[in-house]
């Protein structure tokens, strides 16, 4: 799975001690995988279909208690006409671009680092859901792992070619010998170890920077609570400090690059 952050490692180098940055996205992954995770993902013809289809199933059937998250409650519409909803279709597209991002920057751009940012930036806005900040608990109900484990199982087989894309069009020659030589590269069993190694490591870092980014809103929540003389003071020192700086006489720049103008008399 990779560490939960980028933790330095001392590596021993003749006589010099070298400090390395564990990157899981990095290190976790030979280069044919993360060839693999882009160049099947590439295949699809719109993935936001299927992301859309598997989010809508765990809102219906797998964790009802999010259909008060997108206001679908007391809605008696069929699972198929959610994703037409703004609040979900937004949702759906979000998760999607999340995908291709790091998909993008581990096949393609090679940005590891903007990855692992990506991932962890995004378990910490999670943090500020209000749902979520109530309801998520690692060790009972991690909704970060109830997604992986059904898009697991939904959406790779479209990875792998086991299922087809709701409305597939015929193929031209191009893309079968493109499809035949993605074939010899990468086998069915290959593309699923990888997906599924992928998309658990994404699950860990989101759920480490989610506890990390819960556990300081308790403590900044606690401490408004139980000592809001802190938080006051706090409050006054930043805004004594910014008004300081206001008052600051801001220095003056004179372009010296150009020369004067100097006027000369007519001589007419």
């Amino acid at each position: 799975m990779g560490s939960g952050a980028c933790k330095p490692v001392k590596e021993l180098s003749g006589s010099v001690v070298v400090s390395e940055y564990y990157n899981p996205f990095e290190k976790d992954f030979s280069k044919k995988e993360k060839m693999c995770l882009y160049e099947s993902y590439k295949r699809l013809h719109n993935p936001k279909i299927l992301i859309g289809s598997t989010f809508v199933y765990i809102i219906g059937k797998v964790a009802p208690e999010l259909k008060k998250v997108f206001g679908l409650e007391n809605t008696r519409e069929n699972l198929d006409t959610w994703l037409k909803r703004p609040v979900i279709g937004r949702q759906v597209s979000q998760v999607t671009t999340f995908f291709e991002h790091i998909v993008t920057m581990m096949g393609f751009t090679q940005n590891f680092m903007g990855a692992w940012l990506l991932v962890r930036k995004t378990g910490r806005l999670h943090a500020k859901i209000p749902f979520l900040h109530n309801n998520q608990n690692g060790l009972q109900t991690n909704y970060f792992t109830i997604f992986m484990v059904v898009i697991i199982r939904e959406f790779i087989p479209y990875l792998t070619g086991e299922k087809l894309e709701p409305g597939t069009h015929v193929e031209t020659c191009r893309e079968k010998r493109q499809n035949e030589f993605f074939k010899k590269n990468y086998s069915p069993e290959m593309i699923t170890n990888v997906w599924t190694k992928f998309f658990n490591l994404i699950e860990t870092q989101l759920t480490e920077s989610f506890e990390l980014e819960h556990a300081r809103c308790i403590n900044l929540d606690n401490r408004k609570i139980f000592a809001p003389h802190q938080h006051i003071e706090l409050a006054e020192e930043k805004k004594r400090r910014y008004l300081e700086k206001l008052k600051e006489p801001q220095p003056v720049y004179i372009d010296t690059s150009k020369p004067k103008e100097e006027l000369y008399a007519d001589p007419f």
